[in-house]
């Protein structure tokens, strides 16, 4: 066997891995979450191997689970790197910036950015959604990073109101994302005024 065969065998699977969690987005975003079929996702990624799916993720949960964890891992670089530049004592605003900054950035790049903010949106609407855990499960550096100072600066609160005021935040930025993606005209406000509102909404949220 020659090297160049197994190269192409990975290079396949890396290509159907790719393009089965790319359908996933888009099915996602368009039907919900519940509405979505293992089987309409393979034919979406234009799979016949009915078995390629439970090959790659093992199962709808995992294909999920790698969804989030394809994203996050592009965003958490990019987030990192605002990190680093805030310096020692940032205010604020400036980590909510940071925690926001990278989702409004994939959501420009191109269609999948918003399929994956309209599938993030999904996802926070489930029973067992956690942030912390997802953040713990996907060793989300930067998100930990962020939630880190956040924490910090929210100190004087209890945990139960900490993390309750943080998790309100976090799910009205998400769903107000969200809203721009899907809006079937232009919207009025720019994707950087719709991060302003959703931070300021946050800070709002958590000051009071």
């Amino acid at each position: 066997m020659t090297t160049a065969e197994p190269k192409g065998k990975v290079k396949r699977a890396e290509v159907t891995r790719t393009s089965l969690i790319e359908a996933a987005e888009r099915l996602i975003a368009k039907k919900g979450l519940a509405d979505v079929s293992t089987r309409e996702i393979l034919q979406e990624a234009g799979q016949r191997n009915q078995s390629a799916l439970q090959y790659h993720f093992g199962s709808k949960e995992g294909l999920i689970r790698a969804t989030i964890n394809e994203r996050t891992s592009q965003i958490d670089k990019r987030r990192n790197e605002l990190l680093d530049d805030l310096g020692d004592n940032p205010s604020l605003r400036q980590v909510l910036e940071a925690l926001v900054l990278p989702l409004c950035e994939l959501v420009e790049q191109d269609a999948a950015g918003k399929n994956y903010l309209i599938f993030l949106a999904q996802a926070i609407t489930q029973p067992n959604w956690d942030l912390r855990a997802v953040i713990k499960e996907f060793e989300i550096t930067g998100l930990a990073r962020a939630y880190a100072l956040y924490d910090d600066m929210l100190a004087h609160l209890s945990d139960e109101e900490r993390q309750l005021r943080q998790a309100v935040g976090y799910d009205i930025t998400i769903l107000t994302l969200k809203r721009w993606c899907m809006s079937e005209k232009p919207p009025k406000r720019s994707l950087r005024e719709m991060m302003d509102f959703a931070v300021n909404t946050t800070l709002a949220i958590v000051k009071a």
